[in-house]
Parts: structure tokens; sequence; C-alpha cells
């Protein structure tokens, strides 16, 4: 009985052993079993092996990949599921940045340039920019994000002041930058490719202008926006499609820009004299200038500060402008400015000699804006009398509800311009008008002039008007009933 238990346990190793065996080989034996126990070993570590011949192959494979299509393109991972047709190519919107890649760079003075983009397809980066090759391929794929991101840009460049945000990687900073309307006789075009131009200044430790400043045709920026600002065009009145002036007045624009603050009064003068696009109705789509812009339009004088001449070349100061009767030069007049801003000041006062002006002040050259220079502005946009001019009204304090957002320059206090696009008119005379005195440009330029911004509740709001501006309204030679002052 003492024998019986330890056999048991050895006749069922017996027999499992001969289980084994017979499954790998068909023998009985122990030795058999022993041997296919063995075999086991190699062919597990065959299969590990094979795993790991797998993933390495794989790792090459994408590290190939990525140094072969993607660097050299400029492209990265986050590019192949666009580059496989899962999804198209992210549009420019308010919430998150999408890439857009550098298609010009012009430098115009020796701190300033303008770089122009256009949105980023890694399908048509990898296949080398070919456009004619691959467009109808890429209009099929991208059709409805393409009309998106027209109908963004059509909205702002409508609604007139707008920016976007760039972004500096490194550092994950972002900056508030307002393209500039498209070169004169391309606006159709830019506005279908969705191109947009930046004028930067490169400020010694800006984080993202000296960023930008180091980047060349075909790098990548990241994009946020568009950001709509304050509505121009409902507070000069008479200027939103399908109205008419009625018999009232329309306000009237002074502009004090100082650098690149230049950029939204562009953007001003773009929405008040055009050309503003819009799509068509038709099955094709098309783009047509929007025909029922006002046939008068407001009065417009810009008058533009810089530190050197370079940045404004052949722009002629406010007294010479008023000597000559604000009339443009003489078509003799050579002009050599072939690029940056000049030309785009130069366009507008061809096509509209009677309602636009611009100047400019050269610090070097000891002129600055001063109270003068904006009493000079103000006269340049005072329309000439008529026999009607009596019966016309201006939207006075009489006319003007103090609640009014965009007519009450109290209640205009406590306005931030990304909440501005919204509002609303609440006076009883909506139709009348008001007149803008706007300043753009680094803070300092803005407090010297209109007094500071100020900070509540995490927005940028307009504050308290102060600076020269004030004290030309406080000893009444600019009218505080009729002159609405916005700081850009």
């Amino acid at each position: 009985m003492g024998h019986t238990t330890p056999q048991a346990p050895r006749q069922k190793q017996q027999s499992s052993q001969d289980q084994e065996g017979q499954k790998f080989d068909g023998s009985s034996s122990s030795s058999s079993s022993s041997s296919s126990s063995n075999s086991k070993k190699p062919k597990s570590v065959f299969k590990l092996s094979r795993t790991n011949t797998l993933l390495i192959a794989a790792v090459f494979s994408g590290y190939l990949f990525h140094s072969l299509i993607l660097r050299p393109n400029n492209l990265s991972l986050r590019d192949v599921p666009v580059l496989l047709g899962v999804v198209s190519p992210p549009s420019l919107n308010p919430t998150s940045f999408v890439p857009y890649i550098i298609v010009e760079r012009e430098q115009v003075s020796s701190t300033a340039f303008i770089i122009t983009v256009e949105p980023f397809d890694p399908l048509h980066r990898l296949m080398g920019g070919n456009e004619n090759k691959n467009e109808k391929e890429k209009e099929r794929k991208n059709a409805r994000n393409t009309n998106k991101l027209r109908d963004e840009l059509q909205e702002a460049w409508h609604h007139g002041l707008w920016c976007v945000e760039i972004k500096q990687p490194q550092l994950q900073v972002a900056r508030d930058y307002t393209p500039l309307p498209p070169p004169v006789g391309e606006e159709r075009e830019e506005m279908v490719r969705g191109r947009l131009r930046f004028l930067i200044r490169k400020m010694e430790g800006g984080e993202v202008s000296s960023y930008l400043s180091k980047l060349k045709v075909g790098d990548k920026v990241e994009l946020r926006g568009p950001h709509l600002g304050f509505d121009v065009a409902k507070r000069l009145g008479s200027l939103e499609r399908g109205s008419s002036s009625g018999g009232k007045e329309q306000g009237r624009v002074v502009f004090l820009a100082g650098g690149t603050g230049i950029a939204p009064a562009l953007q001003v003068a773009r929405r008040l004299y055009g050309p503003v696009y819009e799509k068509g109705n038709g099955n094709k789509e098309e783009w047509r200038e929007i025909e029922d812009m006002p046939a008068t339009p407001p009065k417009m004088t810009i008058v533009w500060a810089n530190r050197f001449r370079e940045d404004c070349p052949d722009c002629e100061d406010l007294e010479a402008l008023r000597k000559r009767g604000y009339l443009p030069p003489s078509p003799n007049a050579k002009h050599t400015a072939a690029g940056g801003i000049m030309p785009y000041l130069q366009d507008i006062k061809s096509h509209h000699p009677e309602h636009f002006n611009y100047a400019c002040t050269v610090d070097t050259e000891k002129k600055f804006i001063d109270a003068k220079t904006i009493l000079d502005a103000v006269v340049s946009t005072t329309p000439k009398p008529t026999s009607s001019s009596s019966s016309t009204t201006s939207l006075t304090k009489s006319t003007t509800n103090p609640s009014c957002p965009l007519h009450s320059s109290s209640a205009l206090i406590n306005v931030s311009d990304r909440q501005d696009h919204g509002s609303r008119c609440k006076c009883a005379s909506p139709a009348n008008g008001k007149n803008l005195l706007m300043v753009s440009g680094p803070d300092g330029f803005i407090a010297r002039f209109a007094g500071p911004k100020a900070w509540s509740e995490g927005l940028e709001r307009q504050g308290h008007v102060a600076g020269v501006v004030d004290e030309l309204m406080r000893k009444g030679k600019v009218s505080k009933e009729e002159w609405m002052v916005l700081k850009l």
C-alpha cells in the first residue's frame, strides 16, 4: 500500500510524456518526450526574434519615411492622415492654430518686412507644389474645406477690421497681426487662394517678431482666427449693403497710424472704398465685387508716423497736402516706391482723389504728429458746404442713446474690440453717421494721443480718452459730440 501512492504519479507522468511525445513526433519514450520538450524552446525564440525583426523594420521604415519624405518637404507626422486622404487639411478658425506656409517675403526697410502666407496643403507640398498638375484633384477633395475658408475671409474683409494670431512654437506665445489688403489688381485671386499678407517690424525683445524675421519662403507658420474688430461701417452709417444716405450725414475718418499700425488703417480704407467681394449665386463658384457700395464714400485722411524715411518713401507731410489743396500729386510726379505700403496708399488716392488723403511724418526729419497735425487732418475731411448742407443732421448728443455701444463715447469706455462685432445701434436715428478718430500703433503711441487702454475681466477695453485728443476736445477744437475715438 505504501508503494501504491508513489506509482500513481509516475504513471501519470509517463502518460503525460507519452501524450506529449505523440503530439510532436509520435514517440512514447521518455527520451523522445524530453527531446520534444527541448525542441519547443528554439521555436519560442524564433517567434520572439521574428517579432523583434518586424518591429525594427517598422521603426527603420518610419525613420526613412520621415527622413526622405516628410522632413525634406517640411511635413510632420500629423500631416500623414491628410496625405492618406483620411482627413482634409485644417481650415483657418478662431479656436485652434492651423499651418500656413510662407510663399513670399519682401524686405521693405531695415527693420520691417512683409510676408505672404497661404493655407498649407501637405499633398500639394509632397507633389512638389505643381499647381496645375493637382489643382483639380485638390479642389475636388478639399472643396468643402476651401469654401469654409473663403466664407470666413469674405466675412472678415466685409466686416472691415480684423486680425489673426501668429504663434511662436518654441515659447508657445502668440501675438495679434492685422492682414494687409491684397495687392492692387490681385484681390479676386487672393480671395480664392486664401492668401494673407502681414507687415511685421522686428522689435528688440519681441518674441514673435524676432521668430518671424528668421523664417524664409517655404517655412510654416501657425495662425488662428479671424478675430473681428470694431464695426466701422455701422458707426459711420450708410455703408451697409442696400443702405442709402437718405439725406443723413455720413461719418468721416481721421486715422493716426504709428509704424505697423498702418495695416488696420488700410483695412478701414478698403472697407470704405472697396473692392469687397462676395460669392456669386450661380452653379459655378465665382466671386464678384459688391455693387451696392455707397456711391459717395466717406472722407478719410491717414497720418502715418514713421521713424525713418525708408519706411515711407515719396510720402508728403500734411502741410504740403494742405498747401496743394489736398489734391493728388501731379501726373508727372515720379514715384520711386516699387513695393512696401506706398503702392496701397497711392492707388486709393488715384481712384478717390476727392475723398481720400494720406500724409506721413518722419522722426529722423524732426517731423512729428502734434495737435496741429490732428486739426489739419480733421479739416481735410470736412465736406465742402452745399445748398443742402443745412438740412443734414449729424449724430449729436440729442440723437445719441447714451447706452449705445456704437455711437456713445461714454458707453464705448467699457467695450472691447473682440466683443464689438455683434453690437447693435440703440439710437433713435441709426442711419446717421458718427465721425471716427482712430489711433493705432505701439502702446505708447496710442497713450500719447488718445490715452491708454484699460484691462478689465481679462479683456483689453477702450478706457477713457486722454492725451492730445482729449485736450483738443476740452478746448472745443474737436467736437466731443461728433467725433468718437477708437483705440486699436
